[in-house]
C-alpha cells in the first residue's frame, strides 16, 4: 500500500525539488532508501536562513495584499458580496494563510521533530512490515479506489507543473491578481513613485505597462510554484505518515497476537518499551496533524465553496479557462479531504484496536508480586496522559 504513495511523494521530490524553477530547495526534502522507502532529510544549502524564511515573507505577503486588495476594491463595488474577484481572493488568502501556518510547523517549529520523528516511524514500520514472521494477510493493502485517485492526483501534478507559466499569465490578464489595485492604489497614494517609474521606462507607456504586467506575472508564478510545493509537501507527509502509523499498529498487533504467551513469561520491560514506542508516536503526531488537519480541511472546503460561486457567475469571466481551472480545484480539495478523513479514521481506529488488544494480554497475571510491582513503577513513571491512564486501568480490572 505504501509503494503509491511512495510514487506519488517521488514525483513530487523530482519535480518541485530536484527540477524546481527557482533555485533553491525548502528546509527538508524526502530521500528514497535502497529498499524503495521514504526518509525525511535536512538541506544543506547556501543562505540556509534566507532560503528558509522567503516561503514565510511569500505566504505572509501573500496573505496581506489579498486582504489589502479587497479593502481597496470594496468601496468600488455596489454589490461586494456578488463580485468574482472578492471571492477569489479571499480563497487565495485562505489557501495563503493555511499554507504559512503549515510551512512555519513543520519547516519552523517542529522541523528537528518532525525529521526524527517521522524517520523513527518509517524505520520501525519498515522493519516490522518485513519480518518473516508476519503473514501476508496482516499487511495493510490500498484499495482501488484509492489507487486511482492517487494516480488521478500524480497526473495533476504534472499538468499544474507544466502550466502554471501559462496560468501566471492568464491569471494577470484577467486581472485576478491582487498586485494590481495595489499599484493602482500606491500610484494614486504617492504620484511622484509613478512619474519615477515611468522617466525609468523612458517615458514609454507601452514599455512602463509591459514592466509592471511582467512584475505582477513573475510574482503570480513564484508564488503558485511554491504555495503548491509547501502544500503538496506538508499534506503527502501528514498522509504518509498516517498510512505507515496504520501499517505499524497492524504489524504491533498481529506480532502481539502471535507472541503473546512470550510477552507474557520472558518479562515486561519489552511490554514497557512497546508503551514507549506508542507513547513517542501519538504525542509527535498530536501537535502538528491536529492544526494541518483542520486547516486542510477548511482550505478544502473554501475551494470548493469558491469555485463553485465562480462557476456560478461564469457570465462575467472568461468561461473555458474557470472552468478547468475550478474544476481541478475542486478535484483536488475532495481527493485530499477524502484521503486525510479516511487516515484519520482509521487512524484511530487502529489505535483502539490495539489498545483494547494489549488490555487483553492480562500481562499481569503472569507475573510475581515483585515484577508486578516493578512494573506498575516503571508504568507509572511514563509520563501523564489520559491514554496511558486509561489503559493502567484497564490491564489493574
Amino acid at each position: 500500500m505504501l509503494s503509491t504513495y511512495v510514487e506519488l511523494l517521488l514525483t513530487l521530490q523530482n519535480l518541485y525539488f530536484d527540477h524546481f524553477p527557482l533555485r533553491y530547495k525548502l528546509p527538508m526534502e524526502y530521500r528514497q532508501t535502497a529498499g524503495n522507502e521514504i526518509r525525511l532529510g535536512k538541506i544543506k544549502q547556501r543562505f540556509a536562513k534566507f532560503a528558509t524564511l522567503f516561503p514565510v515573507f511569500l505566504f505572509a505577503a501573500a496573505t496581506v495584499l489579498f486582504i489589502a486588495a479587497m479593502f481597496v476594491r470594496l468601496p468600488t463595488l455596489r454589490n461586494p458580496m456578488g463580485d468574482v474577484k472578492i471571492w477569489a481572493w479571499i480563497l487565495l488568502g485562505t489557501t495563503s494563510f493555511s499554507a504559512l501556518v503549515f510551512y512555519t510547523l513543520w519547516m519552523l517549529v517542529y522541523q528537528k521533530d518532525a525529521i526524527f520523528m517521522s524517520n523513527e516511524i518509517f524505520r520501525y514500520e519498515g522493519e516490522l512490515r518485513k519480518d518473516w514472521n508476519l503473514s501476508v494477510d496482516h499487511t495493510v493493502k490500498a484499495t482501488n479506489i484509492e489507487k486511482a485517485l492517487l494516480r488521478l492526483f500524480q497526473l495533476f501534478v504534472w499538468a499544474f507543473y507544466l502550466i502554471t507559466p501559462v496560468g501566471s499569465i492568464v491569471a494577470t490578464l484577467l486581472e485576478m491578481d491582487p498586485l494590481l489595485p495595489i499599484i493602482g492604489f500606491i500610484f494614486r497614494t504617492i504620484p511622484i513613485f509613478e512619474k519615477l517609474l515611468r522617466f525609468i521606462a523612458l517615458n514609454s507607456e507601452e514599455f512602463f505597462n509591459f514592466c509592471v504586467f511582467s512584475f505582477r506575472v513573475g510574482w503570480v508564478t513564484i508564488f503558485l510554484y511554491e504555495g503548491f510545493r509547501v502544500l503538496m509537501f506538508c499534506l503527502g507527509l501528514c498522509i504518509y505518515v498516517g498510512k505507515a502509523v496504520i501499517s505499524y499498529l497492524t504489524s504491533i498487533s498481529s506480532l502481539t497476537t502471535k507472541f503473546q504467551s512470550n510477552i507474557i513469561l520472558r518479562g515486561f520491560r519489552l511490554h514497557l518499551r512497546i508503551y514507549k514506542v506508542l507513547l513517542i508516536i501519538f504525542q509527535s503526531l498530536e501537535a502538528p496533524i491536529k492544526p494541518t488537519t483542520s486547516l486542510g480541511i477548511v482550505a478544502s472546503t473554501m475551494a470548493v465553496a469558491g469555485c463553485s460561486f465562480v462557476v456560478i457567475r461564469l457570465h462575467e469571466v472568461n468561461e473555458v479557462y474557470f472552468t478547468v481551472f475550478c474544476g481541478l480545484v475542486s478535484f483536488s480539495a475532495v481527493i485530499l479531504t477524502e484521503i486525510t478523513l479516511d487516515t484519520l479514521g482509521e487512524l484511530n481506529m487502529k489505535a483502539v484496536k490495539l489498545l483494547l488488544h494489549f488490555r487483553k494480554t492480562e500481562i499481569l497475571l503472569g507475573m510475581g508480586a515483585l515484577r508486578k510491582k516493578l512494573y506498575l513503577k516503571e508504568l507509572h513513571f511514563l509520563p501523564s496522559q489520559f491514554l496511558w491512564a486509561w489503559v493502567r486501568r484497564g490491564f489493574q480490572e
